[in-house]
C-alpha cells in the first residue's frame, strides 16, 4: 500500500516537472528525474519491506494474538455460561418431573388409604349394625324372657293373694 503511494507520488511528479521549477530560472528545475531515483526507490522498498516483517507483522501478530484472548476468553465464557444454563434447565426440569412423580405417588397412596379407610368404616359399620341387631335381638328376648317370667310371677302372686283371701273368708 505504501509502494502504491511512492509510486504515485513519482508518477505525478514526472507528470508535472514544471511544478517543481524555481521562479526566475528558466529550464532549470529544483528535482530532477535522473537515474538516481531508483536506488532511492529501492531503499525505500526494502526499508518498507524490512519494517513490514520486522514491524507490522510482529506487531499484527500481537494483536491478533490479544484480540484472540480477549475474545476467546469471552466466547470460552460464553460457552460455559451456555453449558450452566443448559444444566440448570435440566436439573430444574428434573425437579419438576421429581415433583410430578411425588405428588402421583401421594394421591395414589392417599386414595388406597381412603379406599382401605372406607372399606374398614364399611366393615366396622356392617359389624355395629349387627351388634346392635343382635343386642336388639338378645334385649327382645330378655323383654319376653322378663314379661313371660313377670307373667308368671303376677300368676303365682295372685294365686297366694286369692289363697290368702280366700282362707281369711272361709
Amino acid at each position: 500500500m505504501i509502494i502504491i503511494a511512492v509510486l504515485a507520488a513519482a508518477a505525478r511528479i514526472v507528470r508535472r516537472p514544471a511544478a517543481f521549477r524555481m521562479r526566475g530560472q528558466g529550464s532549470r528545475s529544483m528535482v530532477s528525474l535522473d537515474l538516481s531515483i531508483i536506488p532511492a526507490i529501492l531503499i525505500f522498498m526494502t526499508v518498507v519491506v524490512a519494517l513490514n516483517y520486522l514491524l507490522i507483522k510482529p506487531l499484527t501478530k500481537v494483536q491478533a494474538e490479544r484480540e484472540e484472548r480477549t475474545t476467546g476468553v469471552f466466547d470460552t465464557a460464553r460457552k460455559n455460561l451456555d453449558y450452566q444454563l443448559d444444566l440448570f434447565n435440566r436439573y430444574q426440569a428434573s425437579i419438576k418431573t421429581s415433583r410430578l412423580e411425588g405428588y402421583h405417588l401421594h394421591e395414589q397412596v392417599r386414595s388406597e388409604a381412603l379406599k382401605r379407610r372406607a372399606e374398614a368404616l364399611a366393615k366396622a359399620r356392617t359389624a355395629a349394625e349387627q351388634l346392635v341387631h343382635e343386642s336388639r335381638s338378645s334385649i327382645q328376648a330378655q323383654i319376653q324372657s322378663a314379661k313371660d317370667q313377670l307373667g308368671r310371677e303376677a300368676i303365682e302372686i295372685a294365686r297366694g293373694i286369692a289363697e290368702t283371701v280366700l282362707q281369711r273368708s272361709a
